[in-house]
């Protein structure tokens, strides 16, 4: 398998199969990232040095606050455990029970998602968004071309993984993901856990479409998409573009078809 960067509703989660997080195979030069058949990531960022803690706190994203109420409203599926940021886990994933419907229509793909144990947050909220990013038909199940399914199959077509960065590291190497952006690794879709929870800073916050991005930009790593450019001055920018490190005059944009019509 090779390695690449980059929600409907949650049947019930929980962790069903332990799977070991291999060590770093030996080399240590970046392949070509020009499909999922290799590491592909959103490149390295500025600097050689680690990143994964130099984030500033105020960009940092997070929900807007609510007003006060007797009962506090539970956020949207897409901005839940928003947690702090982490080095490392417990380095074992677990495989997320449960099936969700088909989504879609067309040939069907299917889809497991997987959490390092250990992390903050819960693991079922990051199923939920998983589910509804890739359920909806502004994602990958555009134009009757493919219908999507959550399975724990360990045979499923894709698998979207949870991780910290010590994991997400290990997972992408020899691509260096240096402690802050995430990958692909043949069908597997490594999310780093501190771009998850924190976002990037120029999303000014907008920690809801960085979270869809990230999904979708890693899935079409998965799917054989590899990186393109900004179009032009204030258009969207593409899913495939590397958004996490710059939006290159581009508005940002999480979803690949955003023309469809939601289906909330």
């Amino acid at each position: 398998m090779g390695l690449a960067l980059g929600l409907c509703l949650v049947s019930g989660a929980s962790a069903v199969l332990m799977v070991s997080v291999p060590e770093p195979p030996a080399g240590p030069d970046d392949p070509a990232e020009t499909s999922a058949s290799a590491p592909v990531g959103d490149g390295v960022p500025d600097s050689s040095d680690d990143r994964r803690t130099q984030q500033s706190a105020e960009s940092t994203a997070s929900p807007a606050p609510e007003e006060d109420s007797e009962e506090e409203a539970e956020p949207p599926v897409l901005l839940r455990s928003v947690e702090e940021e982490v080095d490392s886990a417990d380095g074992d994933l677990s495989v997320m029970e449960g099936e969700s419907e088909v989504m879609g229509e067309g040939p069907l793909t299917t889809f497991a998602v997987e959490v390092e144990d250990g992390l903050p947050g819960e693991a079922e909220d990051f199923v939920a968004s998983v589910e509804k990013v890739l359920g909806d038909p502004r994602s990958w199940r555009d134009d009757a071309e493919r219908s999507m399914q959550r399975v724990d199959d360990e045979d499923a077509d894709i698998r979207v993984l949870l991780a910290a960065p010590d994991t997400v590291d290990r997972m992408c190497a020899p691509l260096n993901t240096n402690g802050y952006v995430s990958c692909a690794n043949g069908n597997r879709a490594i999310i780093n856990q501190n771009r998850w929870v924190a976002g990037v800073p120029h999303f000014e916050e907008d920690l809801r479409t960085y979270r869809i991005y990230l999904i979708n930009h890693e899935v079409g790593h998965t799917l054989g998409r590899g990186h393109v450019n900004c179009p032009g001055e204030g258009e969207l920018a593409p899913v495939m573009q590397q958004q996490t490190l710059d939006l290159q005059g581009c508005e940002r944009n999480g979803w690949v078809n955003p023309e469809n019509d939601s289906e909330d």
